[in-house]
């Protein structure tokens, strides 16, 4: 259990590896326009790690944020300005600017809907830009269709995250102790965690593909 490429070592290098990650993921995102090319590469490492790939965390981050940058930089931009203004509303749709009535319950009821979309596209956005060779459109429109047509997938992925998301509130507020553990791992924990499942779904569209093309193959031939 003890030697190098033991089960023990093999999750304790794991846990090494997020933690640089989390690191990596923090110092790059600090300038705020730089989140969308480091979140990008956060979710290509996080991808490599669950399928174990790779080698060093360090060196697959650079990588992919230098691949990604231009794409991932206005798409990150654009991802922060609708998460605000989605906050915004909901945030005065349910307080300040309150309203009653039908007109009010369809405002509300609007905004949520796009609250979920926004929240299961992105899920799925930074996956699908590192994976395929794509334009910015391309990429949200294809990262729509795989949230939608992996609705399984999403589910899961949307309740563990409301799962780790309320934990580590709780955990902050009376359990200080356990709060070290996101502390460490951060959001890139949810990349991790996500990556198993987005992993499924990349695998199953590419057995469909290589399906298909056999199959074109064997018609031609």
């Amino acid at each position: 259990m003890l030697r190098y490429d033991g089960p023990v070592i093999t999750f304790l290098m794991k846990l090494g590896d997020m933690v640089i990650l989390h690191v990596l993921w923090l110092l790059c995102s600090l300038p705020v326009i730089t989140a969308g090319p480091s979140a990008a590469a956060a979710h290509y490492v996080a991808l490599k790690l669950v399928r174990d790939e790779g080698s060093s965390v360090v060196s697959m981050f650079f990588k992919a944020f230098r691949a990604n940058f231009r794409q991932a930089l206005p798409l990150g931009l654009i991802s922060l300005f609708a998460g605000a203004v989605i906050g915004a509303d909901l945030y005065l749709l349910s307080g300040p600017a309150q309203m009653g009535g039908a007109a009010g319950f369809c405002m509300m009821a609007l905004t949520v809907f796009l609250t979920i979309i926004y929240g299961i596209t992105l899920l799925w956005l930074w996956p699908v830009l590192v994976t395929y060779e794509t334009t910015c459109l391309g990429a949200v429109r294809s990262a729509f269709f795989m949230a939608a047509g992996n609705w399984g997938e999403t589910s899961v992925m949307v309740l563990q995250d409301l799962v780790l998301g309320i934990l580590a509130v709780v955990s902050i507020a009376f359990l200080p102790q356990a709060a070290v553990i996101f502390a460490i791992f951060g959001c890139p924990l949810f990349f991790v965690v996500n990556a198993f499942h987005i992993r499924r779904a990349f695998d199953r569209l590419k057995e469909a593909g290589r399906e298909m093309q056999e199959k074109e193959e064997e018609g031609n031939g």
